[in-house]
């Protein structure tokens, strides 16, 4: 094992002790004994993303460089760096208070889901890595909807058991991405079984399965998944983002209108034409709320099209 792997999983594995035994002690505080720990769990959010100052800077620069100031596009660095921060503190707080999570996660658009759910073909909730969205995952589980997400299997294998087995019993199906085949079977199962399948589509997409589109103005490899998933079931999708609702602590739930999809799924022209158009949607949410993405401290444009 190389010096650099070795201090990885060291990370890691310090990482896992200090989010497990920071939950065994919150649980134990009432709320006004809580608040005092909050500017200490900030400061080691801010020291746990320092090393990833420079990137974030430069995707901002990327996305905003040709339209906001130096001044703007410094404060959004700041904002976001305290959302994290605070997210990290309330993701740990509202573990094991879920009436709390009903109480400060409002729902709007409901009405959209449930409409999109009468088809009988299930809902492809479209989202990113954006503001709670862990919270957003467990509050439209307590509203009754048996909700499944399609996500990356931790390097922390530890740790990757603790997530999968809390998310499992607060109803929340953790659909692994990888093996491909296996995550397509559970993903169309679900779907066939009326149920909401979550679906991030804001990162850099390495594998086959992807197309290049635009966002922010450059190229960006993206997976074609939820435009595939929906013709090959009939499932609809919503976009759905969380977002903080004015005082922290509060979020609301977006539920937008079910997206109509253009023809000719099979067809490269019709899978880049319609994952643009996913694609866009995102980038407006951003744009609307730049400080709540957590994408800026991804290489989001790391993979780049032949012709380029």
């Amino acid at each position: 094992m190389s010096f650099i792997s070795g201090y990885k999983r060291f990370l890691r594995a310090a990482g896992r002790h200090a989010l497990l035994q920071g939950r065994r002690v919150v649980r134990r505080l009432p709320d006004p004994a809580f608040k005092i720990f909050i500017p200490f769990f900030a400061a080691l959010g801010w020291l746990l993303i320092e090393r990833k100052k420079r990137v974030i800077l430069e995707n901002l620069h990327i996305a905003f460089g040709a339209e906001k100031t130096e001044k703007e596009i410094k404060d959004i660095f700041s904002r976001y760096f305290d959302n994290v921060g605070f997210g990290m503190v309330e993701l740990i707080y509202f573990l094991d208070r879920p009436q709390k999570i009903v109480e400060s996660v409002a729902i709007e658009g409901r009405e959209n889901l449930d409409e999109a759910l009468c088809r009988g073909h299930g809902v492809i909730l479209l989202s990113a890595h954006f503001g709670n969205f862990i919270l957003m995952y467990l509050r439209m589980a307590l509203a009754g909807y048996k909700t499944n997400c399609i996500m990356r299997r931790l390097k922390d294998e530890q740790f990757e058991g603790h997530v999968s087995d809390y998310l499992d019993q607060n109803g929340i199906r953790k659909i692994n991405s990888l093996p491909y085949g296996r995550c397509v079977a559970h993903s169309l199962r679900s779907l066939r079984n009326n149920q909401v399948l979550f679906m991030l589509l804001d990162q850099n997409y390495g594998a086959g399965g992807r197309v290049f589109v635009d966002f922010f103005g450059r190229q960006a490899a993206t997976a074609t998944g939820p435009v595939v998933f929906s013709y090959r079931s009939g499932a609809p999708i919503l976009p759905v983002f969380i977002v903080r609702d004015g005082a922290r602590g509060r979020h609301k739930i977006l539920i937008d209108a079910p997206i109509e999809l253009e023809v000719a799924p099979d067809e490269p022209s019709g899978l880049v034409r319609n994952t643009s158009q996913l694609t866009k949607i995102i980038e407006g949410y951003i744009r609307r709320y730049p400080s709540e993405w957590g994408g800026w401290m991804h290489r989001r444009w790391k993979s780049r099209p032949a012709f380029a």
